[in-house]
């Protein structure tokens, strides 16, 4: 069954606060934490102690926005914080908000392991599982944040990286999407790698009795555009497309602040936090 739902969201200090916190945990992420190093004898008298490590790290990662300190708006293309603020919003929605039971692993996050820190990621948005059963159902997730008034804009079905021409190639390309469950597999630990492997090898043999996919979308509007009858686009009047797997949509719409201001109230927290 496909899932189409809407959440207002009302964007007040405490929620720029607890999604700034998750941004920098996420961009500090560490296979090897610096608290945890142990001193040995290479560290005596230098002086050296993991917390000062731990301040250098977190400010190399947590990218300056040039044009943001300028008091100017970067362009949507290049606007990292626009485009980070949207994935992170994607995955605390399959991991955390929607129905127990129903919620999604997403073991590693793209904003952990983006390759440059000052621009954004590339590829899926986000890849989790679950186990239903014997089955593993793998989250493809794509995020998109637009202001444009058009309705649906043209993220959700009309540009080349839309969300439903993206998720469409996942499902009938089965050697690019291979290619990226196969690349995100490098990076998991045991028991996450074990359910990931399972999950791969039966896409590649065929095996759909032990693994179904979800197409998980999410879409950040602001609430003088948003339109609930119309914004889903072709995710939903075509979404038989995507038969016999599931699409499930979240439409978010800031209440009381532009997608701009969030944006510009985000950054400054994240900063805040990092300094």
């Amino acid at each position: 069954m496909h899932i189409f739902e809407k959440s207002d969201i009302n964007v007040d200090d405490n929620f720029i606060k607890k999604f700034a916190a998750k941004y920098v945990e996420q961009r500090t992420a560490s296979v090897t934490p610096a608290k945890t190093i142990t001193a040995n004898f290479l560290f005596k008298n230098t002086g050296f102690d993991t917390s000062s490590l731990e301040k250098i790290i977190t400010k190399n990662v947590i990218a300056e926005d040039k044009k943001r300190e300028e008091g100017k708006t970067p362009l949507v293309i290049n606007d990292i914080y626009r485009s980070d603020f949207g994935e992170l919003l994607l995955t605390y929605y399959f991991e955390e908000k929607i129905e127990s039971g129903k919620q999604f692993k997403i073991p590693i996050k793209n904003i952990s392991i983006r390759e440059v820190s000052h621009l954004p990621g590339r590829g899926m948005d986000a890849i989790g599982y679950r186990l239903d059963g014997a089955k593993v159902n793998l989250l493809f997730g794509e995020a998109k944040v637009s202001h444009v008034t058009d309705t649906p804009p043209p993220v959700v079905h009309q540009t080349n990286d839309s969300i439903y021409k993206t998720h469409l190639k996942h499902k009938s390309d089965k050697k690019a999407a291979l290619r990226k469950l196969s690349e995100y597999y490098k990076h998991l630990l045991h028991d996450d790698a074990a359910i990931m492997g399972i999950a791969i090898w039966a896409i590649e043999n065929d095996k759909d009795d032990l693994v179904e996919i979800t197409f998980g979308c999410t879409l950040v509007r602001d609430y003088s555009c948003m339109n609930e009858s119309s914004d889903y686009g072709k995710l939903k009047s075509h979404k038989k497309d995507f038969d016999p797997h599931q699409i499930w949509f979240g439409l978010f719409s800031f209440k009381n602040k532009t997608i701009a201001e969030t944006i510009e109230l985000f950054y400054k927290e994240v900063y805040t936090i990092a300094a």
